[in-house]
């Protein structure tokens, strides 16, 4: 088992691991001169009045170093949900002062630099610190309407680091890259305090694109990843996964339900099989499961430690865990089927926070702000769900005689964009209505209780949206097929990939590859994994493409390769195994 020093410990006594800590901007930094980033900036905080200070940065090398010298100077470390100029203002009214160490703008004057060539040479030894007197300030979309925060006793996340590194076994050789940034308490853990625990280097940078992650595994050796299911589903178009396969020794996913199709596409692609995470801001880590194929995915099993309880009346999910700080328990807002061998199964959300591009968005903060603008006199907003599956939310409002008039006026466009435009210094880009409707009066119930269904049939035009390609030409063998097809624009499967050029995303080449499949060879086996697929042009649409299959019935393998004359766009395997 893997070695694990505790954040309260990780400087004491004389003991120094030997290696890298993390590396940024292609320079390795050693344990010595952490240790001497974290003194200075601890001394520094240490001669500064005031508690709680706000930590401002994107690496999280950066993040490290301000955590630590945060606690040792037994200071408050408060960490934004995101960098909108208007949440962090509404933060600086509660904070001392702010540690900025690149560009991101900081709300108030009163701010230290986290590392750099400026910083105090020296700030003497690191002792240890209280783990119950010392928290870190995380913040969250909660059911009142505004990012919620969230304190995390050191104790806490001690207790959750010892879990994690206990649970999952370690690469040591492998370096760590995330997609997901050190500020959320998911990246907090997994790519910043873990690494550091159990004495594994980890990258500042966040890794943004799937090409950046594809040019990594060409020069790095081995990887463990931290990322997320949007992430995943965007790098399938990009990935070569004969190079990943032995590069990515390690891959987690959270901060949403992951698609088994994104999972099976990895598994197949990878040695090693993904981890999904299940778990909040509020709880921190739930459960997990370790995904050996997509047909069914396996139940969720709880960490070590924790204990679930299910309402009989809602199936909603409670959680006691050593990872709660000053709460003994935790009601969820998930509901869930709790089986008998203490494993669980996730049925959906129960309250008004959802998830879109596993961002937790609130509809009441949402419909709060929007309720503040003068021609707004009431307001809906609900998650809709567009083509290809996408999700997104849709506003209806109802306009003061002021708004009317606007509207009349402008165009309901202009007013959309008014209101856009009031909500961005608050909201993350996903948070933002992408349609809009102005109404004389809300979708009611006939209780006079707000009607989901009737708001969803408010954004229910058909506009002619087709789901399937069309079939250009054919040629059938007793076990092959050729199928020359046109992807017309108004493909459903274009919505949200991506404006202004849509292109056909790899998990809708491989459902019809299988459809296909089925109906001509008579498939009647269970679907097992997708090998040696590669992704080597993007199809847009209008395009006309040909998709060749064909069938060894012994192996039960299906060949399949999306062609345009010579040009390959995309070719794999599926293997399906015997009906249960």
């Amino acid at each position: 088992m893997t070695a694990v020093r505790s954040i309260s410990s990780l400087f004491a006594g004389t003991s120094r691991r030997d290696g890298p800590v993390a590396v940024v901007g292609g320079k390795s930094i050693s344990f010595a001169e952490f240790e001497r980033d974290v003194a200075a900036l601890s001394a520094a905080l240490g001669a500064k009045p005031g508690q709680r200070w706000m930590l401002l940065s994107a690496d999280a090398y950066a993040v490290a170093v301000g955590l630590l010298a945060a606690f040792h100077a037994e200071r408050t470390i408060i960490l934004p949900a995101n960098f909108q100029a208007g949440h962090l203002g509404e933060l600086s009214r509660g904070i001392d002062g702010v540690l900025v160490h690149d560009q991101t703008a900081p709300p108030v004057a009163h701010q230290l630099a986290v590392f750099g060539h400026d910083a105090p040479a020296a700030g003497g030894a690191l002792d240890g610190f209280n783990t119950e007197d010392v928290e870190v300030i995380l913040h969250t979309s909660g059911t009142t309407g505004k990012p919620e925060p969230i304190a995390k006793s050191i104790r806490c996340l001690d207790a959750e680091v010892e879990a994690i590194a206990a649970t999952f076994p370690r690469d040591s050789a492998a370096t760590i890259h995330a997609t997901v940034p050190a500020h959320h308490l998911y990246g907090l853990l997994f790519r910043l305090l873990v690494p550091l625990s159990v004495g594994e280097p980890f990258f500042g940078e966040t890794l943004r694109y799937p090409e950046e992650l594809q040019r990594l595994c060409e020069t790095e050796a081995r990887i463990l990843l931290i990322s997320s299911p949007a992430f995943l589903q965007r790098a399938l178009q990009v990935l070569d996964m004969d190079v990943l396969k032995d590069r990515i020794t390690g891959l987690f996913s959270s901060g949403g339900p992951l698609p088994p199709e994104t999972a099976a596409a990895f598994h197949s692609g990878l040695a090693k099989p993904i981890v999904e995470i299940y778990g909040s801001t509020e709880t921190g880590a739930i459960a997990h499961r370790i995904w050996q194929g997509a047909a069914q995915p396996e139940p969720l099993t709880p960490l070590a430690g924790v204990t679930l309880s299910v309402d009989p009346d809602n199936s909603i999910l409670t959680v006691k865990s050593p990872f709660l700080h000053a709460m003994p328990s935790y009601r969820t807002g998930d509901r869930v089927n709790l089986l008998p061998d203490g494993r669980f199964e996730l049925l959906g959300r129960a309250d008004r926070i959802v998830k879109i591009e596993e961002r937790r968005v609130s509809l009441y903060e949402v419909e709060k702000l929007l309720s503040a603008q003068a021609d707004i006199s009431a307001v809906q907003v609900e998650l809709l769900e567009g083509r290809g599956g996408r999700k997104f939310l849709g506003a209806a409002i109802v306009p003061t005689a002021e708004g009317w008039s606007a509207l009349k006026e402008n165009g309901k466009r202009a007013l959309a964009k008014q209101m856009r435009a009031a909500l961005m210094p608050y909201l993350d880009l996903a948070a933002l209505p992408r349609k809009w409707r102005f109404v004389k009066r809300l979708p009611e119930t006939v209780k006079g209780t707000p009607s989901v269904t009737q708001f969803r049939a408010l954004f229910g035009d058909s506009e002619h949206i087709v789901a399937e390609p069309l079939i250009l030409d054919r040629s059938a063998e007793p076990s092959a097929l050729r199928i020359k097809l046109k992807l017309p624009t108004e493909l459903k499967y274009f919505d949200g990939h991506f404006e202004g050029f849509p292109i056909l995303t790899g998990v809708v080449q491989l459902a019809w590859a299988g459809q296909f499949a089925r109906s001509e060879f008579s498939l009647d086996g269970v679907f097992q994994r997708i090998e040696a697929l590669k992704f080597f042009r993007v199809l847009t649409a209008e395009d006309e493409v040909t998709l060749a299959l064909s069938y060894d019935r012994d192996k039960g393998l299906v060949h399949f390769r999306y062609e345009n004359g010579e040009f390959a766009h995309a070719a794999g395997r599926i293997r399906f195994g015997a009906s249960a």
